[in-house]
């Protein structure tokens, strides 16, 4: 067995009830807490009672990131408020933007900015030199797996890109997953979010880069995050298959912060950057043609995956075939649409794409794909867009 090692948060609380745990994991980080969340859900949520009373005795301040995922400007203007409040501390309760927010936030504050200076692949980036702000992690989306990785995801819009800003000084002092949390999510973001989650699993299994731990914490999560994921259409209430779905989510962060992803998210961060395209929406359009551009390679990485699920139903003939038409099927159960046609994506610019979808993701495909099919399979994803004008 080859060697492997294994970056994750210094610790984990998962369950429903988990909440509870806010007071004694922030013990000891200071009495200025910022509580970042995502455009006024927090306060409109009815969990914010719940936080005063959890940290009661410390000061807290709670600042909203707004809309969309983080970018250059939006962190810039969230570093303002967390250095003028001085914090010591950061609570970041919502989906993946709020606790990439948080990350980069943890180590600006504590080195200084601009955002720029830590961004892979920005010229004259710097890697994060040492411990930052500490902060702890509280999901309330089943999806980016963000509380248990070490990069935050930032659009540069100035360079049309997306970066990481990636250290595992970046890791969360503690997750608390609250499954509770996210029974509220809408429909549609919770097909966006599980969606994303569900191709981090897979990417992250099939690439080159996995390892044995990371390998048998998927085939653990994989059934439970397919059975949420199908059940959930019809049923958003069900506790128990948002249970699942969070522990999917959850494995899919540490998944991929020792394994990596594959090409689906390498396209995902390009469409991202340049033309706005929401990442988990962008990952689960992106999926079905990736697995089918690498068949060839990971069917018998697929198929035991696909075991998983046996004694639910038969096995599939093709199992790669069988995933691919399984998510298009939940791209369908949650109303999305199954290509990007809607984001009027030129077909003049597609090569430019498959350009800036280089990167750490693309990087952990199972094979490596030529610029011609990555403009192939860009073709299929944006619906196939003829020209600006059409």
């Amino acid at each position: 067995m080859p060697g492997f090692v294994i970056e994750s948060p210094a610790a984990i609380h998962f369950g429903t009830g988990s909440l509870e745990k806010l007071g004694e994991v922030a013990a000891g980080g200071g009495a200025r807490v910022l509580v970042l969340s995502g455009a006024g859900w927090l306060a409109s949520s009815g969990w914010m009672k719940d936080i005063d009373r959890l940290l009661s005795g410390i000061e807290v301040l709670v600042h909203a990131c707004g809309e969309g995922e983080p970018s250059t400007e939006s962190l810039a203007s969230s570093l303002e408020i967390a250095r003028g409040f001085s914090a010591s501390l950061i609570v970041a309760v919502g989906g993946g933007s709020v606790l990439d927010t948080a990350k980069a936030i943890s180590a600006l504050l504590k080195y200084g900015g601009p955002v720029q200076r830590f961004l892979e692949g920005v010229a004259g980036s710097e890697v994060v030199p040492g411990p930052c702000v500490p902060w702890i992690a509280i999901p309330t989306t089943a999806g980016t797996g963000a509380e248990a990785t070490k990069n935050a995801v930032i659009r540069a819009a100035d360079l049309g890109v997306k970066r990481s800003m990636r250290s595992a000084y970046l890791l969360a002092r503690a997750v608390i997953v609250d499954p509770r949390l996210t029974c509220t999510l809408p429909l549609r973001m919770t097909g966006v979010s599980g969606l994303d989650a569900l191709t981090q699993l897979v990417e992250a299994y099939v690439t080159p880069k996995s390892n044995p731990f990371v390998r048998a914490l998927i085939e653990g999560a994989f059934a439970p995050m397919v059975i949420a994921l199908e059940r959930l259409g019809n049923d958003p209430r069900n506790i128990e298959m948002r249970t699942a779905a969070s522990y999917g989510a959850l494995v899919s962060g540490i998944a991929l912060a020792n394994a990596g992803l594959g090409a689906a998210h390498g396209f995902a961060s390009a469409l991202g950057g340049m033309f706005g395209v929401p990442h988990g929406l962008a990952c689960a359009v992106s999926l079905p043609h990736v697995l089918e551009a690498n068949a060839d390679v990971i069917r018998e990485a697929v198929a035991r995956l696909a075991a998983t699920l046996s004694g639910r139903r038969g096995p599939a003939a093709d199992p790669v075939r069988w995933l691919a038409d399984e998510v298009r099927e939940l791209l369908r159960v949650f109303g999305l649409p199954p290509d990007l046609r809607d984001f009027r994506i030129p077909a003049e610019r597609i090569t430019e794409i498959a350009q800036k979808s280089s990167g750490s993701s693309m990087s952990g495909n199972p094979r490596q794909l030529s610029l011609a099919e990555r403009e192939a399979l860009l073709k299929k994803i944006t619906g196939g867009r003829k020209d600006s004008g059409s």
